[in-house]
């Protein structure tokens, strides 16, 4: 329907976005949104802004993952100019003044941008405004640092971050059960007054697709056509790509469907032509030289082992360093399949140079169809500027389908996953997505996953040797137990065991090791083989003193 020959019942619910924020969010309400890039961005653009305008109390905001520094996560903070910035300009060429104007100015810019932070978190507070989310980033996990100003000055935040200030309320969750977990109770009735979500314009058939992503939205929508007790709020927008689901899992939606919805008055629809979400430009391009390390070890062992490796469909999860793998496969031996969760420009680049031959498809009654030439995912991503959402527009050989159809264990039977994760102790614990008592992200598909390669599969978890605590001290990222509070992502099982021939690899900046099929001790000595080298010598200490471990 290009020339917005809309039906009367759908054209009647067309609003501005400030009208529909007056109609969706109220006090005393909770309104959701999906995952990552189905985030509605002008939504949340323009959020704290009405939240003031309309003064709105005890609102929840249920979601996954901010892709932006929205004004609701960080209110003013980025805004920060510091108090020598005039003069760190007009020294900007004088060596001593200037670089001692530019220092002074840095650390007043981020003591008011603190300042900004926390009188922002205490503003939520008394409003009672909290965000409930299986899977946080950037905008809500920064921790407030340890150090005599910020303990002098905010006490109650040091070393917290949201998940620790009653601001966010983590819901530790698998990827496919975000609907039922976090939409609607066991008997079907929703916990939520408004879900938001991003579409496409109705094309000449009528039919509108979820676009870049659709994760919990295709499943969610379903259900609020089906029940009609859920308010919908779409941000209709041209620039979305048009992009379409596999058979009975659909990834779009006949605007004819909205017509109860509509006339029941749940559906409110926004023209929307704002920022299509994704990750910052450049947020790929300049990885530590401990990212490209371990990236490289990763495509070395794949190429080194292409007897096990070569022909399996390949997955990799959200994070920078498994991206980097799959991008320097490009250039090795490696050829096979693709089934993932997420799916951006390096897998597609490796689709469209020949080296992925196809993907599958887990049909209900749980057979396996083998599609040639097609990718499949539940959510795709990429950085700002990039051309790769226009690749994916109208684009027959991209599938995208909901978390509950793809990110099922029997989907990644036999695969090759390459995944990410943050620390790991000598019982095989591994958390992805937190450090000590702060959560950092979250398990997403992750675990689920990990599942579906112990059956026959391989699975590479990519992690830094080291890290720093908010303390600023460097600290080994393998430990004899996780600290007290860690969130955990896997367990022991989940990584020693595996059937079918499954392997399952650590790999950091200073080698592979490979962790299934593994007793204690030698699983043990494989971590300690793989460790920062500065904090060996402690960890055999450590391995003898707790678990008799002879090196």
């Amino acid at each position: 329907m290009p020339d917005k020959n809309y039906p009367s019942f759908f054209a009647d619910c067309i609003m501005s976005n400030e009208e529909a924020l007056k109609r969706a969010v109220v006090s005393g309400s909770t309104v959701a949104s999906g995952f990552a890039t189905s985030e509605p961005h002008s939504f949340y653009a323009g959020l704290w802004d009405h939240i003031v305008r309309e003064d709105i109390v005890q609102l929840d905001v249920r979601q996954a993952l901010f892709m932006a520094p929205h004004r609701l996560c960080l209110g003013s903070a980025l805004d920060s100019r510091g108090i020598m910035k005039e003069v760190a300009e007009r020294w900007a060429d004088v060596p001593v003044l200037g670089a001692f104007s530019r220092k002074v100015n840095m650390t007043s810019r981020k003591l008011e941008g603190l300042k900004r932070l926390i009188n922002h978190y205490e503003e939520l507070k008394r409003r009672r405004i909290t965000f409930t989310s299986p899977f946080i980033g950037a905008a809500t996990n920064a921790i407030i640092p340890n150090n005599a100003i910020t303990r002098s000055l905010y006490p109650d935040y040091v070393g917290r971050n949201t998940t620790r200030t009653g601001i966010t309320r983590m819901q530790s969750i698998h990827f496919p059960d975000a609907v039922d977990s976090m939409g609607f109770d066991p008997d079907n009735n929703p916990i939520v007054n408004t879900f938001v979500l991003p579409m496409t314009t109705p094309n000449e058939n009528g039919d509108m697709s979820h676009g870049l992503a659709n994760g919990a939205n295709g499943e969610i929508l379903e259900k609020a056509l089906r029940l009609k007790t859920l308010n919908i709020l779409i941000y209709m927008n041209p620039n979305y790509p048009f992009t379409t689901g596999y058979k009975d899992a659909s990834n779009t939606v006949n605007v004819q469907d909205f017509e109860e919805l509509a006339r029941a008055g749940r559906l409110f629809i926004v023209e929307d032509e704002g920022k299509l979400a994704g990750l910052p430009a450049g947020a790929l391009g300049s990885p530590s030289s401990a990212e490209v390390t371990i990236a490289q070890n990763v495509v070395n062992h794949i190429e080194q082992n292409l007897h096990f490796t070569k022909g399996r469909a390949i997955q990799v999860g959200f994070g920078g360093t498994g991206v980097l793998a799959i991008k320097g496969l490009k250039e090795s031996s490696w050829t096979g399949r693709c089934y993932t969760e997420m799916l951006e420009p390096f897998t597609l680049d490796l689709w469209e140079s020949g080296k992925i031959a196809g993907t599958h498809f887990i049909e209900k009654d749980g057979t396996r169809t083998q599609l040639d030439g097609k990718l499949c995912c539940t959510f795709t991503i990429c950085e700002d500027g990039s051309d790769f959402y226009k690749k994916l527009h109208n684009n027959p050989n991209v599938i995208v389908a909901a978390a509950s159809r793809v990110v099922i264990p029997e989907g990644f039977h036999h695969g090759m996953g390459i995944n990410n994760c943050l620390g790991i102790d000598f019982h095989g614990h591994i958390n992805a997505g937190g450090r000590d008592k702060n959560h950092f992200s979250g398990v997403g598909g992750g675990a689920t996953i990990a599942r579906g390669l112990s059956k026959g599969g391989i699975a590479y978890f990519c992690m830094k040797s080291t890290h720093t605590t908010p303390e600023g001290k460097v600290r080994s990222s393998i430990f004899p137990f996780l600290p007290l509070g860690t969130p955990i992502s896997y367990i022991g099982p989940d990584l020693m065991g595996g059937r079918d021939g499954a392997r399952f690899f650590l790999v950091t900046e200073h080698g592979v090791t490979r962790m299934s099929g593994m007793d204690q001790h030698s699983f043990i000595k494989g971590l300690i083989s793989v460790a920062d080298p500065q904090f060996r010598d402690e960890l055999r200490y450590q391995a003898y003193k707790e678990f008799r471990v002879h090196m």
